[in-house]
């Protein structure tokens, strides 16, 4: 779920920003009927049997769904559209993995819901300015009913029906090792979502990693043979893990116990950098370049020595008319990589526009001195 600042909900609702394959959108959500006592809701692993139609549509008003989710059964294969907000069928019942991110809109909803309850949400195209999505309606329909401001007024309302669920997990009550499987999963469904051209998801799947990942620091296994205290890895990002922990090398692993779904220091840190460096060019893409340049700090920061995050820092910066940054990058990935023809020709094209500011500004201070 995206963090942006929205508009305050009227009385008894929530609101929130979500991500879909075409951009980001206002959600906003209120309970249906009397609330279900329990202490069992959704959470990240969670395996959720749904329902979602159209508020509208009378005929697919909740319905009993005949057996109830079971732990070894599989989510709902559903592909991910352009042309679709909402990312899981219609008028049907399916199976959700909470964390996944496949519906980051129904993710949202089921937030802090128990079996047998029902919200209705309506949604809409948020910042049409910056936004693919916006002028959108919940078919991906382009309308042109937008707000000076750019948030559109064109919106839908949907209900949501859960019918049951197996247990999940906060992220504070998984091991190191489990939170690693979930970092390296969203790594690879980024990924993927990126190669579709799903830029919104993969971007999404990104995100989930790094936070995931943040929560590891200081927590990795050893690279040399020794045993006893490290400090946290990247300690920068840190906001949670300030003791030392213990780790063990590989040596050792089998006699002190050592967990080795937990990720090396270096496997750390190398997995980190990249997370950061393909967000880079996720938020490139999605004209977001101040970020796009942190995070490809972030990666070579973690990483010096991948041509890859300096190049990406060498794009944001350029664009962002940074041009001696730019410069630098480029020159670096040189340094590392002399042959790169890429860099090269990037590096011309920013002495071209730095001669070409020299020469203007010489210019102007001809005017003014004659």
């Amino acid at each position: 779920m995206t963090t942006v600042q929205v508009p305050a909900p009227v009385p008894g609702e929530t609101s929130w920003i979500s991500a879909s394959p075409g951009g980001l959108w206002e959600v906003r959500r209120r309970w249906l009927g009397e609330r279900k006592r329990g202490d069992l809701t959704p959470m990240m692993g969670s395996l959720c049997k749904v329902k979602v139609w159209r508020s509208t549509d009378t005929a697919s008003q909740e319905q009993e769904s005949t057996a109830s989710v079971g732990s070894g059964e599989q989510a709902t294969s559903h592909p991910r559209s352009q042309d679709s907000v909402l990312q899981l069928p219609l008028d049907e019942w399916c199976l959700l993995r909470m964390g996944e991110g496949q519906c980051d809109i129904t993710e949202g909803c089921l937030e802090g819901m128990r079996a047998g309850e029902m919200c209705e949400f309506t949604i809409s195209a948020w910042n049409a300015k910056n936004s693919k999505a916006a002028g959108s309606d919940a078919n991906g329909t382009q309308t042109e009913n937008t707000t000076e401001q750019g948030s559109s007024q064109q919106s839908d309302c949907f209900t949501l029906q859960l019918h049951s669920l197996t247990p999940g997990q906060e992220s504070w009550q998984m091991t190191p090792g489990e939170k690693w499987a979930w970092v390296l999963s969203h790594k690879q469904r980024g990924g993927q979502r990126f190669g579709n051209g799903d830029i919104w998801g993969a971007t999404d799947c990104y995100c989930r990693a790094v936070k995931l990942a943040i929560t590891i620091n200081g927590k990795t296994r050893r690279n040399a043979s020794s045993t006893g205290f490290k400090e946290g890895v990247d300690g920068e990002d840190d906001e949670d893990d300030a003791a030392l922990t213990p780790c063990f090398d590989k040596e050792n692993e089998q006699a002190e116990g050592a967990d080795v779904s937990i990720p090396t220091e270096e496997e750390y840190k190398t997995v980190k950098a990249e997370l950061h460096c393909n967000l880079s060019l996720c938020q490139l893409k999605l004209g977001q370049l101040g970020k796009s340049r942190d995070s490809s700090i972030k990666a070579t920061e973690l990483n010096p020595k991948s041509t890859k995050a300096w190049y990406r820092l060498g794009q944001a910066c350029l664009q962002l008319g940074e041009l001696e940054e730019s410069r630098m990058a480029f020159g670096k990935i040189l340094e590392l990589q002399p042959d790169s023809a890429s860099a090269r020709t990037a590096l011309k094209q920013v002495n071209s526009r730095l001669k070409d500011l020299d020469s203007k500004l010489g210019q102007r201070l001809s005017k003014m001195f004659n």
